[in-house]
């Protein structure tokens, strides 16, 4: 069996096919099940609504006081003494991410906790942002559990580079 396989037979197993689909042509079936492709309206409509909902999600993790700048960049930035996030706009689930991971920042560390490794600070930060799309039922997407993770990884080799003497082992399992 290929690496991999079984969650992909798993994940179908999940999908409850009716027994007379050689009888019926799968576009109709795909059709019944709203798996039709959508007009580009149908298209724009769904990806505006989208965008007005992570962004109502985010606003609702942004912390009593604080401020946002937008940026265009697929980034962020948490400015505890200013109390400022500087983020993407959450229009896109890969934006909310970014945006929510920063909230998290704001959220969970401040001045005051600056002794918290940084490779701690960070999978804190990426943890909150996919606790809070969870909670909000948005999707997260493999290619950002695997940033996530890259992103971790990065942050525990630079603390091993600097001289680290102890490596957070949740980080280490969060990492994997």
């Amino acid at each position: 069996m290929l690496p991999g396989a079984q969650n992909q037979e798993s994940r179908f197993a999940k999908m409850v096919l009716p027994s007379n689909l050689a009888a019926r042509s799968l576009t109709n079936w795909r059709n019944e099940m709203n798996f039709a492709p959508k007009t580009g309206d149908e298209l724009q409509q769904a990806r505006k609504a989208a965008a007005a909902r992570y962004a109502a999600i985010a606003m609702n993790w942004l912390p009593e006081g604080w401020t946002v700048q937008y940026r265009k960049s697929l980034s962020g930035r948490c400015y505890y003494l200013k109390q400022m996030i500087v983020a993407p706009k959450p229009v896109t689930r890969r934006a909310l991410h970014i945006f929510l991971h920063e909230c998290g920042h704001a959220h969970l560390h401040g001045p005051s906790k600056k002794h918290v490794r940084v490779h701690v600070r960070e999978m804190e930060a990426e943890q909150f942002a996919f606790d809070k799309m969870r909670e909000a039922g948005v999707a997260i997407p493999d290619k950002s559990r695997a940033r996530a993770k890259s992103y971790v990884r990065r942050k525990i080799k630079q603390a091993v580079r600097c001289g680290a003497k102890k490596i957070d082992p949740r980080a280490t399992a969060f990492a994997r």
